[in-house]
């Protein structure tokens, strides 16, 4: 099949319709059949596109599709057997779209992975959008995708929803397609494409630069070696005001004792001078009892001093202790309270998830001349459910449903 590049436009296609079409027999159908085409999704495919859509943080992205086409009975039938990844995309008018090299991409894979196929249609993933029709989508599709018979997947990865669109019968816009069928059998070039283009390892690759990164941050972190550490160390610097203090005494005890010994010697010399004069000998008993009792006064005050520095030295250090040791009490508290806080919203999300999931039986496409009535009858037996179904779609008035709405039928 050759596929050409128009300057135009833009646009690889594949004219003509393919002869070698042989339906798949292993099959699931997925919603209701349209009356004048069917579409084909090959199971890995289909597979690889929900992994696409979700790599790379639940971005934006599209892909095209590669396959074959045909009329069988009178109706279209397209099998979709390849899925390509659009590289080096564009915002356009805050839209995603293909550029020339994109294109010239997809047409090289197609010439490696899947030569002799068509290329059927194109994807769009929109996580957390659902799978509604962009107008944008719709004018990217006009442009570049003009055969009657090519498509567009949307794939809402989040809430796990898809939806074909289709040309509409006046071919003047695309309509969501009503269902369609995913099929199951070797495809060998799909699974050539995936080993080769694969998403897991691209993932991993971020896991261990993001579990290096938040080692580089642990590092940085003080561990409680390191508060141990700098308790050590604050300790230690009280220790050594202390040892200080003590040495700055003892200094002042020596320089008292000098002073002591000289009057000493100086009340000897006197003594000695007034051996004659016992007057004056008795005076100098007085002062010098005087002496000795100012310096033993003295002593007891640089002693009491001396006692109350280290008090207040070991006061100070435990002082110091009890505070790092609460802070640490505080910070482990405040870690386990966020941990238990984390685990509660974590289980209290993770059951709100199942909770929504196990209470949605189906979703139903609403089709020309359906009612409320007729779907609840459809599936539950009975038009009593009218009005779970209202409350689960948040509709008002039960007359008031549109052609192509997409209803959730919720269990009862």
């Amino acid at each position: 099949m050759q596929y050409l590049f128009h300057d135009d436009n833009n646009l690889y296609s594949a004219a003509g319709e393919q002869d070698d079409v042989t339906l798949p027999s292993n099959i699931k159908q997925i919603g209701s059949i349209e009356g004048d085409i069917k579409i084909y999704v090959e199971d890995y495919v289909h597979t690889y596109l929900y992994q696409y859509a979700r790599s790379g943080g639940n971005k934006e992205k599209l892909a095209a599709l590669a396959g074959k086409r045909a009329v069988i009975e009178g109706k279209e039938v397209i099998i979709i057997s390849g899925a390509i990844q659009a590289k080096d995309t564009k915002q356009q008018k805050g839209a995603e779209s293909f550029t020339e090299d994109t294109w010239r991409y997809i047409n090289g894979q197609m010439e490696v992975y899947f030569k002799g196929l068509s290329l059927v249609g194109w994807v769009h993933t929109q996580p957390g959008f659902g799978t509604f029709l962009m107008a944008k989508d719709e004018t990217f599709h006009r442009q570049y995708f003009k055969e009657p018979w090519q498509v567009l997947f949307v794939i809402d990865s989040l809430d796990k929803l898809d939806t074909f669109f289709i040309h509409n019968t006046e071919k003047t816009g695309l309509r969501p397609a009503k269902g369609y069928f995913i099929y199951y059998e070797k495809n060998q070039e799909m699974q050539e494409y995936m080993l080769d283009n694969s998403l897991v390892r691209p993932r991993l690759e971020k896991q261990k630069e993001n579990e290096k990164e938040e080692g580089e941050e642990k590092k940085k972190r003080p561990t409680p070696e390191q508060r141990m550490d700098a308790a050590k160390d604050i300790r230690r610097v009280l220790k050594k005001r202390a040892k200080e203090a003590e040495e700055e005494n003892r200094s002042r005890l020596t320089m008292l004792a000098g002073v002591s010994s000289i009057l000493c010697i100086a009340c000897l010399f006197m003594g000695v001078s007034l051996l004659n004069n016992i007057s004056r000998v008795r005076k100098l008993e007085t002062e010098i009892v005087t002496v000795q009792n100012s310096y033993y006064a003295m002593a007891e005050q640089l002693e009491e001093a001396q006692t109350q520095m280290v008090f207040a030295a070991q006061k100070a250090e435990q002082q110091q202790q009890e505070r790092l040791k609460k802070e640490a009490e505080e910070r482990a508290a405040q870690q386990k309270r966020e941990q238990e806080q984390k685990a509660a919203e974590e289980e209290a999300k993770r059951k709100a998830e199942e909770e929504q999931q196990n209470s949605i039986l189906a979703q139903y496409v609403v089709e020309a001349g359906d009612s409320l009535g007729y779907i609840s009858s459809k599936f539950y037996g009975t038009s009593a459910g009218i009005k779970d179904i209202m409350a689960a779609n948040g509709i008002n008035d039960r007359n008031k449903i549109i052609c192509g709405q997409t209803l959730i039928i919720p269990k009862r």
